[in-house]
């Protein structure tokens, strides 16, 4: 168990090390630091690679990660970079400064509209293909109580629950098609404002 223990904690340390001994021996800190402004990340993103080399008696070099990110962040700090991490949901750490900033961010939040107006309309679609899978699967309920009900051999008793049942089954068939109803206009008009941001949005593709 003890061992068990130390092993799995030897994984998740090894999992969350942003380099390994070999990359920490062979790090070229410019290039480091220029993936990581590329991709956004925040200055304090170096301390992640000093804690992961510090235990291989590697120094990081933060001068050279520092000129390294710095150019990346030129190349990420753009508006269409920003549109497309928006686009996709990604955290903005904050790193861009003056008039590259205000564009990224604007973007951004052009980004972030398009994808919560996409993820609206794929969840209400999904709800309306959840409910008329329900009601097919009612349908088919309904049929065989019919079917049941052909049956000269049931009791009075018997007759009256599967009436009772047919009653229920089709009070709960309309409700949900009320439902369905309404979520279909709500797909049309989340449908439309999806639309209507998608041309707006256009310049960014």
């Amino acid at each position: 168990m003890k061992f068990l223990l130390i092993l799995l904690l030897t994984v998740f340390v090894v999992g969350c090390a942003t380099l390994n001994e070999d990359e920490c021996y062979t790090a070229d800190w410019y290039e480091i630091g220029y993936s990581d402004g590329v991709k956004g990340q925040p200055h304090s993103y170096v301390e992640k690679h000093r804690k992961a080399c510090s235990k291989h008696g590697v120094r990081a070099n933060f001068d050279e990660w520092q000129s390294g990110h710095q150019a990346g962040l030129k190349r990420y700090c753009t508006a269409q970079k920003g549109y497309e991490e928006g686009l996709n949901n990604r955290t903005y750490h904050g790193v861009c400064e003056g008039r590259p900033a205000d564009q990224f961010l604007q973007a951004y939040e052009q980004g972030q509209k398009l994808y919560q107006q996409r993820t609206l309309v794929s969840d209400l679609q999904r709800d309306i293909d959840q409910i008329s899978a329900e009601i097919v699967a009612l349908e088919d309920e309904w049929q065989a109580i019919r079917s049941e009900l052909l049956n000269d051999n049931l009791s009075a008793t018997e007759r009256a629950e599967l009436i009772s049942q047919l009653e229920r089954n089709k009070e709960h068939s309309e409700t949900l098609r009320i439902r369905r109803d309404r979520l279909d206009e709500d797909l049309y008009r989340a449908q439309y404002d999806l639309d209507g941001l998608e041309r707006m949005n256009n310049r960014y593709y």
